[in-house]
């Protein structure tokens, strides 16, 4: 269910038609003609599309980071939020790439993973940091610049900034999630 009342593409003015069409080259659209997932809000802003898929489409492919501390990234963020389609969707993904299920299960109880590997614990260090006191303290500072460099440092806030975009997005349209998969988070 979302708040959001599904247009067709006919409906949609030329700007969004022309982002509903660019998101079409990376997505199938459901049964109903929707994207799901943060797209179909976006869309009604074709600005906003624009420059959300392209910094989506650098967070996916043009990253330096494993796309496992990514990932890791991600589901931290979900979880801060309370993002029923990001965690349901990430969750799988830092699976697939690596992150154990217990350290998921951890993040999920919203625990640090002591038993995860540095480079996870930092990752971890610097979203829980950034979420909670939306600050980075000089030591978790220079230790992820001695261990990602400023490039990696950036790249990781970065990643925690788009996903937050997509969970305030998921979250305020009440984009849920697929029919039959239970909500981690109460809603």
């Amino acid at each position: 269910m979302t708040r959001l009342i599904n247009k067709q593409p006919e409906e949609l003015t030329p700007e969004q038609r022309a982002q509903f069409e660019r998101v079409g080259k990376f997505r199938k659209p459901g049964p109903d003609g929707s994207y799901g997932g943060p797209f179909d809000p976006w869309i009604r802003s074709p600005e906003v599309a624009r420059r959300a898929v392209s910094f989506g489409n650098f967070i996916w492919e043009r990253t330096t980071l494993d796309r496992r501390l990514v990932e890791l990234a991600i589901i931290v963020t979900a979880r801060f939020w309370e993002s029923n389609v990001e965690w349901v969707s990430h969750s799988k993904m830092a699976l697939e790439n690596g992150v154990t299920q217990e350290v998921i299960n951890v993040v999920f109880d919203q625990r640090r993973p002591e038993q995860a590997p540095e480079d996870e614990l930092v990752v971890y260090d610097v979203c829980r940091a950034l979420h909670e006191t939306h600050q980075l303290p000089l030591e978790l500072y220079q230790k992820t610049v001695d261990l990602f460099g400023e490039q990696g440092l950036v790249e990781i806030i970065a990643t925690i900034g788009y996903y937050t975009l997509v969970a305030m997005t998921l979250n305020a349209f009440d984009v849920g999630l697929a029919e039959g998969v239970n909500a981690p988070f109460p809603l």
